[in-house]
């Protein structure tokens, strides 16, 4: 069930980031498949961000997640190295 809910979650944030011209990436154990009891969702925003992209990409997420009582990770590109932007895309796969 919990799996249920971090997955309706991210279909939310992932359609209003696709009105808002946000690219997001789900990476992670929800991506992987192997998403448990104690896991949290792992989302990748792809791209440069002012701080205003920042901020409404932040709001974007926590209200989609408000509620669920599952822990959430936004993990922004522009702030990775390449090797580490590798490992989390690596992760998907």
């Amino acid at each position: 069930m919990r799996r249920d809910i971090a997955s309706a979650a991210v279909s939310r944030i992932l359609q209003e980031a696709t009105v808002q011209s946000v690219s997001i990436t789900l990476v992670g154990s929800l991506a992987r498949g192997d998403f448990r009891s104690h896991s949290d969702v792992d989302l990748l925003i792809r791209g440069p961000m002012s701080p205003a992209r920042r901020l409404l990409v932040e709001r974007l997420v926590a209200d989609a997640m408000r509620g669920s009582d599952i822990p959430y990770d936004v993990i922004f590109e522009a702030d990775l190295t390449e090797d580490r932007l590798q490992d989390f895309l690596n992760d998907i796969i």
